[in-house]
């Protein structure tokens, strides 16, 4: 897989708030680990909103964690990054990149969106209420009474992306370090959701693909 792809497809939403895990799947393609001068973050959407509150939310945890980077957004070359970009377009972006000190790529796309529906298992409770037997009125025992709640069906939308990294160098071959998929369902908050979905990306690439100055 090239750079050259990443810049070829969009997606017409970007996530909100869903479960507290997102990250699903995650493969170090190059097998190795090894330091960044500078990572360029990429969100593909058309809603700037959204675009920008994750770039920003992936940039900063990469700088908390020692290592350089910047947003896309307001980067020349990479402001309209839902445009279709030719093959020569995509090289003299990636030539001016590293020649401002870019040597890696992080990059999500929306993949797809789906209706899901889950099934909360159903719960039994029991409780014990005395018995009044006879004229006197005395409880001289307890019985159980148990209630049981049926299965309930959740149903909503969810949304699955595709995060990819990569290194920039002068070899034209294949330059994927790292992919990892993540499930986000029933969205509401775009803030919320970029900064868990940052810091679950960044957690990843900082196990498994980058690594940090001692």
């Amino acid at each position: 897989m090239k750079i050259s792809i990443l810049f070829k497809t969009g997606f017409f939403c970007f996530f909100l708030l869903a479960c507290s895990s997102y990250l699903t799947t995650a493969e170090n393609i190059s097998k190795t680990k090894q330091s960044y001068n500078k990572i360029l973050v990429v969100g593909r959407s058309k809603d700037n909103t959204a675009r920008v509150k994750f770039e920003n939310s992936v940039v900063e945890q990469l700088q908390q964690n020692g290592v350089s980077a910047m947003a896309s957004y307001s980067l020349d070359g990479a402001k309209d990054i839902t445009k279709k970009y030719s093959e020569d377009q995509t090289a003299q972006f990636k030539k001016k990149l590293m020649s401002d000190g870019v040597d890696g790529v992080i990059v999500t796309n929306l993949i797809n969106t789906e209706q899901y529906t889950d099934v909360i298992p159903g719960n039994s409770s029991t409780s014990y209420v005395p018995a009044r037997v006879g004229r006197f009125g005395r409880y001289l025992a307890y019985y159980p009474v148990t209630t049981w709640e049926p299965d309930q069906l959740k149903t909503g939308t969810k949304y699955v992306f595709e995060s990819s990294f990569y290194h920039l160098k002068d070899d034209p071959g294949d330059n994927l370090q790292w992919i990892g998929r993540f499930e986000l369902k029933d969205p509401s908050s775009i803030q919320k959701t970029a900064e868990n979905y940052a810091e679950e990306l960044v957690t990843a690439l900082l196990k498994e693909s980058i690594g940090t100055a001692e």
